[in-house]
């Protein structure tokens, strides 16, 4: 595979563990790192900073000595990716982006915040998180809009969705504002491809990379 760095990037509820499906079939000599998102970090309670967590990413850059680096992020994480790639084009070769957020309206995000309260406690937990931590993230991610980087974006993007019709609609609005990217839906996953249905997943990720 041609890219000098791979970047993992978890969304909301998730962690750098996730990623592991991936990772574990990573080609032959490539470099990945899957790290927390700023201000999502366990023990390091922060507000969340969607600029700040994209420059955090590409700090990555100068951690591994490369000047160009491809992004993979899925929900929140495929914001932050987008941030990062439209804010320091030149910095971004690849974004692959699953399962990304809708912009979601008011009720929308009341009925998402009922959902967090009914998720397991051990799920959060898992992610070194509370509810009501959770459900201040959900606040924040709710109001989130990355329209204004998508025509700024230069680099080859494939857009990954599952079946949830809201997903679906917002991965085909991030693929129509992004210049030539490309949109591909799985079936057989739900909201989150990448742990649904991961040899499909593995397989668009790292043909599209080359």
């Amino acid at each position: 595979m041609s890219v000098p760095l791979l970047v993992f990037l978890h969304g909301l509820g998730q962690t750098p563990q996730s990623w592991q499906d991936q990772i574990t079939a990573l080609p032959a000599g490539t470099r990945a790192v899957a790290p927390w998102l700023e201000g999502l970090r366990p023990g390091r309670p922060a507000d969340f900073d969607l600029e700040k967590a994209a420059d955090a990413v590409l700090a990555q850059l100068n951690r591994f000595g490369v000047d160009r680096a491809a992004l993979t992020g899925s929900g929140l994480g495929a914001a932050v990716a987008i941030a990062a790639a439209g804010r320091s084009p030149d910095a971004v070769s690849h974004l692959v982006l699953s399962d990304p957020m809708p912009r979601t309206p008011r009720l929308a995000g009341a009925l998402q915040r009922l959902a967090v309260r009914a998720m397991p406690a051990g799920r959060l937990a898992d992610a070194g998180l509370d509810r009501s931590r959770m459900i201040e993230l959900m606040k924040v991610a709710s109001g989130i809009d990355v329209r204004r980087w998508l025509a700024a974006v230069t680099a080859r993007t494939l857009v990954v969705a599952g079946s949830q019709p809201a997903i679906v609609a917002a991965a085909r609005e991030l693929a129509d504002g992004i210049p030539e990217a490309r949109l591909e839906t799985v079936p057989e996953a739900g909201a989150f491809v990448p742990q649904e249905a991961p040899a499909t997943f593995n397989e668009l990720l790292y043909e599209f990379l080359g």
